[in-house]
């Protein structure tokens, strides 16, 4: 199970309980390094022995996004380890922590060129307002939802606005892929009317329509779900490039399927017309699209191999032909068990 927290990293320009803090000047490198730390929790003896020895074993997460919020600067958590996570669940830990980096020189108490390698869970920060809260968790106890395959969870830039521009642009894409679906289902709607209402609509063809007809009802509802969520959290998301390669495979996967169900389509008409030869839904399901479309072709040729423009036809005279033509040879009465070719 997997956890976000959020809350205060530490005030700007206020010295903490062990006399230093991070001055005006020093924030934007606070802030740039502090997105590249980790999360650790060390022992009760020694708060931050495990950050001063960088130990691995240490870290339950990483850092996601940190921001300036006026006279702050706050900072937001994943916590991958599933025991940190269900100990930061059921309350265990006091929800309070504390920074940890390195600087060259230290003037006064301030630090000079300052990088930030973790935040550290303290039962005494020393801030007093450094503290977190829990923002988010895969259980869905505080409001973390999932959606379709992948995950959406708010997400800030650096000045602490949300980021909505491209999740605004894939919503109107795959609102307009859903419009798309809605109107193929429409139109499937009514031929399955018109076919149903005609005696002489095969029912195996009735049965590929309605079995499309299915296929098409589950798209559009996995869409519609999905485009409803996004539209509810109106947010970007961590990262960006996941959605992006999500909404582009779901969008490709739907291609795809209409693709390959035209190409179906058209080899079962083809195959039919060349052999009379029904298809069933539960044959040929393992071939590509670009293989029924040759399929389909191949089918095309065998209707015309042997007519016009094929050659000669042959011709089956008892006299010798005085036409364009050949004949295909008749016994020769003066030369028993020879043939005549005239």
């Amino acid at each position: 199970m997997s956890i976000f927290i959020e809350g205060t990293a530490f005030p700007i320009g206020e010295k903490n309980v062990n006399g230093w803090g991070i001055p005006e000047s020093e924030v934007d490198n606070a802030i740039s390094s502090l997105k590249s730390s980790v999360v650790r929790i060390c022992s009760r003896d020694s708060p931050h022995g495990c950050d001063e020895s960088e130990d691995p074993k240490a870290e339950i997460g990483n850092i996601v996004a940190a921001w300036r919020d006026g006279n702050l600067v706050k900072t937001r958590a994943l916590i991958t380890d599933s025991t940190a996570s269900q100990k930061i669940s059921d309350k265990t830990w006091k929800n309070t922590w504390s920074i940890y980096g390195k600087a060259p020189k230290v003037v006064d108490g301030w630090p000079i060129d300052y990088k930030n390698r973790s935040i550290t869970l303290v039962q005494n920060p020393a801030w007093g307002d450094a503290t977190w809260e829990v923002a988010a968790s895969e259980s869905g106890e505080f409001g973390f939802r999932t959606f379709s395959e992948f995950t959406l969870i708010a997400s800030q830039n650096k000045e602490g606005d949300f980021i909505t521009e491209e999740l605004e642009k894939k919503i109107t894409e795959l609102s307009a892929a859903k419009k798309t679906c809605e109107e193929q289902l429409k139109e499937m709607t009514v031929k399955m009317d018109e076919m149903d209402k005609s005696s002489s609509m095969q029912a195996s063809t009735i049965e590929e329509l309605k079995a499309s007809n299915e296929k098409l009802t589950k798209e559009l509802g996995e869409k519609t779900t999905l485009v409803a969520s996004l539209e509810k959290e109106k947010a970007g998301s961590l990262p960006m490039n996941v959605i992006e390669e999500k909404i582009a495979a779901a969008i490709a996967e739907h291609d795809e399927k209409k693709t390959l169900s035209a190409a179906r389509a058209k080899f079962v008409a083809a195959r039919k017309a060349a052999h009379n030869i029904d298809t069933k839904d539960t044959e040929f399901t393992a071939l590509s699209a670009s293989e029924f479309e040759a399929l389909a072709a191949e089918q095309g040729v065998k209707l015309e191999a042997g007519g016009p423009g094929s050659g000669p036809n042959p011709q089956y005279p008892a006299e010798p032909s005085t036409k364009t033509g050949f004949t295909v040879g008749r016994p020769d009465t003066k030369k028993p068990g020879e043939w005549r070719n005239d």
